[in-house]
């Protein structure tokens, strides 16, 4: 446990019982115990977790197969078929009758005498 050996863990328990008390020591012992169970819940429940996604990303990476995918189109009939979509896109504004507004302006108009 963390390099400590017996006489390091004995010295540290005297010192604490100097320090904090034969009162608060069983307190403070608790309280440390109770920090170390969560932290460990917590660092156990995010493990499980990136374990989980892993295991789903890797059930994907085996349904999905690389004779599965289709092939992507040249660069001619990509370019024939944005003209063919341009195209008709002119077409469309082409046939949208255009509306006409009338202006309205807001400067005074000067009168000639």
């Amino acid at each position: 446990m963390f390099g400590i050996g017996f006489q390091e863990l004995l010295l540290i328990m005297i010192v604490a019982l100097i320090v904090l008390g034969p009162q608060r020591l069983p307190e403070v012992a608790r309280a440390l115990g109770k920090f170390y169970r969560e932290i460990k819940s917590s660092v156990d429940e995010v493990k499980s977790s990136v374990v989980n996604d892993l295991s789903s990303v890797k059930n994907i990476e085996k349904e999905i197969k690389v004779e599965d995918y289709k092939p992507v189109k040249n660069e001619e009939t990509l370019k024939t078929s944005f003209d063919e979509e341009f195209e008709k896109e002119i077409k469309k504004s082409e046939n949208k009758k255009e509306v006409e507004r009338e202006k309205i302006s807001f400067k005074k108009e000067s009168k000639e005498v």
